[in-house]
C-alpha cells in the first residue's frame, strides 16, 4: 500500500471504505492492526480508545468539533495520533535563505491542526472527566496531562533531489520534528521500518522457541 495509491483503493472498495478520501483507509487499516499502534508508534504499549475521537467542543451550531484519528492509552495516560497520507509532501520547491529546505504548507497546517487538537482534548478531559467513553463504552480512565501526540505523515519519497539536497531536506526536518514539543512527527516509512522490526523480532523469538521445544 505504501507504494502503490491504487491498492489503498483497492483496499478501501474492499473494506468498504470512503475511496474519496485516502486518509479513511489508512485509519481503517491502522485501527484494523493496533499493534502497529501498540508498538511501531512507541516503545510501550499504546491501545487504542476511540477512533475519530471528538476531543473538544462544536460550535454553537453543533458542528466543527475538533476530531483527532486515533486517541489511544498507555498505561496511565492518554495520546492523541493524527494521520495523513504517505504522498503528502514535507516540503516545498526550493530552499529557504538560511539554508534550509522550506517545509510543505501541508506539514505546517497538520502540525497546527494537532496542536489545537491537543489544547482542546486537554480542555475537554479537565472538565468533563467523567463523561468520556472509550469505543467499548468504558470510562476512559487515562489521565490527560499535557498529552503527547503523534503525527504520521508522508514518506520517504519526500526526500527526494540530488546528495546535497536530500541531505538538505533530512537535516531541515530532523531540526523542525526535534523542535516540536510534544509532537512525535513520523512518516510512514519510519513506521513501517518499526513494525517490520517487531514482526522481525517476534519472528526469530518464535524460532528459539520452536528450537528449545525440539532440543527438550
Amino acid at each position: 500500500m505504501l507504494d502503490d495509491p491504487g491498492e489503498v483503493r483497492t483496499y478501501a472498495e474492499r473494506e468498504g471504505v470512503r475511496t474519496d478520501q485516502p486518509e479513511k483507509a489508512w485509519q481503517h487499516f491502522l485501527g484494523h492492526n493496533e499493534w502497529i499502534f501498540g508498538f511501531g508508534l512507541d516503545y510501550r504499549f499504546l491501545g487504542i480508545l476511540q477512533d475519530e475521537a471528538v476531543v473538544g467542543a462544536s460550535d454553537v451550531a453543533g458542528r466543527d468539533a475538533p476530531v483527532s484519528d486515533f486517541l489511544l492509552g498507555a498505561t496511565h495516560f492518554t495520546v492523541l495520533v493524527e494521520v495523513k497520507q504517505p504522498g503528502t509532501p514535507l516540503f516545498g520547491g526550493s530552499r529557504a535563505r538560511s539554508g534550509a529546505w522550506r517545509l510543505s504548507t501541508d506539514l505546517m497546517e497538520s502540525v497546527s491542526q494537532v496542536l489545537q487538537q491537543k489544547a482542546d482534548w486537554q480542555v475537554k478531559a479537565e472538565t468533563n472527566a467523567a463523561g468520556n467513553y472509550d469505543r467499548d463504552g468504558a470510562l476512559i480512565r487515562q489521565r490527560t496531562t499535557d498529552p503527547k501526540c503523534i503525527l504520521v505523515i508522508g514518506g520517504d519519497g519526500a526526500f527526494s533531489g540530488s546528495g546535497a539536497e536530500r541531505e538538505t531536506k533530512f537535516r531541515t526536518f530532523e531540526l523542525f520534528r526535534r523542535d516540536s514539543r510534544n509532537i512525535d512527527i513520523l512518516t510512514y516509512s519510519e513506521l513501517y521500518e518499526r513494525a517490520a522490526f517487531v514482526v522481525g523480532r517476534s519472528a526469530r523469538q518464535a524460532d528459539v522457541h520452536r528450537t528449545n521445544a525440539v532440543e527438550d
